[in-house]
């Protein structure tokens, strides 16, 4: 028997706290920040998933938190996800003394020195550690079920290509369905994935819905706090089905919306709720299955500016895995490019594989194919990207090597189909 329960806690700033963008306060509170957990358990096992809207996670955070939550629930630190919505207009993650407080972060401790920043981190981690307890205390017996919907006219891959091969990263596209000057389009994975967990009456617990997005559309255009259009479309999906929504986010390193600005934000959003609310009704439910979860530490190695930086050769960070039969939920640190989870997905052998980035840490930042550097563009320059180029390859084959070898350790009673060839 699955059991779900699910709950969610207000992380809103003062309005006066410091902006990590240009270190000026936020002039106002546009919509609020929350954190949503779900905990599920088997009966044996339990986990726990973690949404903010926040923009960031970072190792040292994610320690914490599971340390805590662990502690108050009983939860093992290893079978807690951290995903953050990536909203530009929110507040980085506590950076607790991470090694990215280099040369090229001093400023982020300038927020963090701020008089509001000290105890708006401390609610944030009391306010984690509630939601947890809260979402614990409400289990019980549930159902799954899994549907998709597209929603292309969204989304925009800002690393067109050249004829010469090169990336041209293109932020704001003056149309974002036609190219000009030869430029190809970038790759897109349009797929909305919808998790639904209803109670035995049909009641909806939780409704996960995840694509990979930046969420970018107030920020530059409005200097408020916002959950952007994951905010907006969790709220509809409240509305229309009760329950609580959790959005996570995908890898969305070079995927973002269509369109700007905070119409933008909530037209983006309605419309996901919408296209959400389709996958939701026409959802296959699953047959109730055994949780498993994996964490795989990974060293991921530095380029030569960043281990000058650093003065170390690697980040150390994970790969996390959480299986519910045919479902798998792979989370990966930093800011991957979508080309990276379409080839987990198409390599994994669960039929139905749902990759974050954005989770459990800052890993190398962007990180993409292995290839990617020499292409050029925005999210390959050492300003952002301090991995080397091989980063992707090490991410991508460990995660195949533990989607499969949790297949492979399945009763026969569960047994999924076996691992794909690569394309």
């Amino acid at each position: 028997m699955l059991l779900a329960g699910a709950a969610r806690r207000e992380i809103t700033p003062a309005s006066q706290m410091a902006s990590w963008v240009d270190f000026k306060p936020f002039d106002k509170v546009i919509d609020p920040l929350f954190v949503r957990a779900l905990v599920l358990s088997d009966g044996s096992n339990r986990v726990a998933l973690l949404s903010c809207d926040l923009t960031d996670t970072r190792e040292t955070m994610t320690a914490n938190l599971r340390q805590a939550i662990e502690q108050a629930t009983g939860i093992p630190a290893a079978n807690i996800l951290i995903n953050a919505s990536h909203t530009h207009s929110a507040p980085l993650s506590p950076l607790l003394g991470d090694p990215w407080l280099s040369a090229k972060r001093r400023d982020f401790a300038r927020v963090e020195a701020g008089a509001f920043f000290k105890p708006w981190s401390s609610r944030l981690s009391s306010n984690c550690v509630e939601a947890v307890r809260e979402a614990k205390a409400a289990l019980r017996p549930a159902s799954l079920a899994i549907g998709r919907a597209l929603v292309p006219e969204v989304l925009f891959n800002r690393r067109p290509v050249r004829p010469d091969g090169r990336v041209e990263t293109v932020f704001e596209p003056p149309d974002p369905f036609s190219l000009a000057a030869g430029l190809k389009f970038g790759p897109l994975d349009p797929t909305l994935t919808v998790l639904a967990l209803k109670d035995g009456q049909g009641n909806n617990l939780d409704t996960i819905f995840s694509l990979p997005c930046h969420a970018v559309c107030v920020y530059p255009k409005q200097r408020g706090l916002s959950a952007d259009w994951p905010g907006a479309a969790a709220a509809q999906l409240q509305e229309a089905l009760g329950g609580q929504a959790q959005f996570l986010q995908g890898c969305a390193g070079d995927i973002v919306p269509a369109r700007r600005g905070l119409a933008a934000a909530r037209e983006i959003g309605q419309l996901v709720g919408r296209r959400a609310l389709s996958a939701y009704t026409n959802s296959l439910r699953l047959p109730p299955a055994p949780l498993h979860c994996r964490r795989f530490p990974l060293d991921l190695p530095l380029n030569q500016a960043a281990r000058r930086e650093l003065q170390q050769l690697v980040v150390k960070t994970e790969i996390q895995i959480i299986a519910c039969g045919p479902v798998a939920i792979v989370a990966l640190p930093g800011e991957p490019l979508i080309e990276l989870a379409m080839q987990i997905q198409d390599r994994s052998p669960f039929p139905h594989t749902l990759v974050l980035g954005y989770s459990n840490g800052n890993g190398v930042e962007y990180v993409g194919m292995p290839g990617e550097k020499r292409r050029g563009g925005y999210e390959m320059t050492e300003a952002v990207g301090a991995g080397a180029d091989d980063c992707g390859a090490l991410l991508l084959n460990a995660a195949i090597q533990q989607l499969r070898e949790l297949a492979q350790s399945l009763p026969a009673s569960g047994a999924l189909p076996g691992p794909r060839s690569p394309p």
